[in-house]
């Protein structure tokens, strides 16, 4: 894989995650996990990873009576996302 190419983010779970966050923002588990169609604990870990390169941030917020976890993508994440993206692009584009 070529160096420029992020390998925590080129994970294809990883980058699915990365994708819906850099478009929102912010998501709630559950409709991250419904909307990749994942398990809970395949976004734990894969969130765990993302969130101790700093890309995303975790946090639990009131929701009615109870809590839910909250992701949002940090600057740092933003930034790592749209690398790789540009990366990606540079890649495919020498490979036509």
């Amino acid at each position: 894989m070529p160096e420029e190419l992020d390998i925590i983010i080129h994970q294809p779970t990883r980058m699915r995650i990365m994708g819906a966050l850099y478009r929102n923002r912010r998501l709630g588990h559950v409709a991250l996990r419904d909307a990749l169609g994942l398990t809970d604990g395949n976004v734990a870990t894969h969130v765990r990873r993302l969130e101790s390169a700093g890309y995303l941030r975790a946090s639990r917020v009131l929701a009615g009576l109870s809590f839910a976890v909250v992701y949002d993508i940090t600057p740092a994440g933003a930034a790592a996302f749209q690398a790789y993206l540009d990366a990606l692009a540079r890649l495919l584009d020498q490979m036509r």
